[in-house]
């Protein structure tokens, strides 16, 4: 497999056809998923069913044996390769609307811890290298055994569509999170695992803050990383945790969002503002305003602009459009 080709994005829009919040399916060796790089704008749970699997997630490869869970926040680039008469359940759900949230809307306050400790449990198995944390995180037996029952019953649920199985489902993924939460929470590699994220995610708190002090400069993915003193894998991670965003798309909203506020307020010539909000190319800034807004930076600015503030212009009004 060629893990270096452009990686597909699979979107919960088209892909959770039947159940607005969620898709539960099996996979094997014999009907095989996931073979080529891809990534989700939701959340996965794999249990691997039968046999072994190899599951390579940023590049990296992750053996996976019967009995065994991957936690899968979005937005991470993963593939899986199945051995001979392996199988696995997937659970892929989008944890605003599993709670309650509607068209991607913030959801109800009690899947905020939960959605906390998530990312701790996906951080620990993917990029914990500390000594006090071991690379994975393992279910007791008793845990192990709950998993893979609820697993099988969501199957069973998705796919006979008895009356309430979308009720049924939203409770059983809600046990299955609160189970996982729950199991990492009692284990000895939690509060080392904690403590690792926390400082990592202060870091990063500071490199947001830094990007969004100097976001009209010409950042660089690797220059920010350097101010971190993260790794590569280590930073765009934890950026997709805490923005749910790539570095690119961040830099991208974040200078189009200031260079609407000052189409809408000043008379600065567009492509003035193209370049202080960090465009070099003028194209370049109407394209990418036009893609993000849905509008040209003209248009957008005979929109917004109240009629009052016509008559205030700096110079004349072709020279604000140029």
């Amino acid at each position: 497999m060629d893990y270096e080709q452009t990686p597909m994005l699979m979107e919960k829009a088209q892909m959770f056809d039947k159940v607005k919040f969620c898709k539960i399916f099996e996979a094997s060796d014999e009907h095989p998923t996931g073979n080529i790089p891809h990534y989700h704008d939701y959340t996965q749970i794999w249990y691997v069913r039968r046999g072994c699997c190899e599951h390579w997630l940023e590049g990296k490869k992750y053996e996976m044996a019967r009995g065994n869970v991957f936690v899968l926040p979005p937005l991470l680039t993963h593939m899986t390769r199945f051995q001979k008469n392996s199988a696995i359940i997937s659970c892929e759900f989008d944890l605003n609307q599993l709670f309650g949230g509607q068209n991607g809307e913030k959801a109800d306050s009690i899947s905020l811890p939960l959605q906390s400790a998530l990312n701790i449990i996906s951080f620990n198995l993917l990029f914990s290298q500390n000594d006090k944390v071991k690379s994975n995180f393992v279910l007791s037996p008793v845990a192990e055994q709950e998993v893979g029952a609820r697993m099988k019953t969501l199957l069973r649920e998705y796919e006979e569509e008895q009356v309430y199985y979308q009720e049924f489902l939203q409770v059983e993924i809600q046990g299955l999170l609160l189970l996982l939460a729950r199991e990492f929470h009692q284990s000895p590699v939690h509060d080392a695992s904690v403590e690792i994220y926390n400082q990592n995610k202060a870091i990063m708190e500071k490199a947001i803050e830094y990007i969004d002090e100097h976001y009209a400069e010409p950042l660089t993915l690797e220059q920010v990383c350097r101010l971190s003193t993260l790794s590569k894998t280590y930073f765009c991670y934890l950026f997709k945790l805490m923005t749910q965003q790539t570095f690119v798309e961040y830099m991208l909203n974040l200078r189009i969002r200031h260079a609407a506020a000052l189409l809408e307020n000043s008379s600065l010539p567009i492509t003035a503002i193209g370049g202080m909000v960090g465009f070099n190319d003028s194209t370049h800034f109407s394209r990418t305003f036009h893609r993000l807004v849905g509008m040209s930076p003209r248009s957008y600015r005979s929109l917004k602009r109240q009629p009052s503030a016509k008559g205030n212009s700096v110079g004349r009004p072709e020279e604000a459009e140029r």
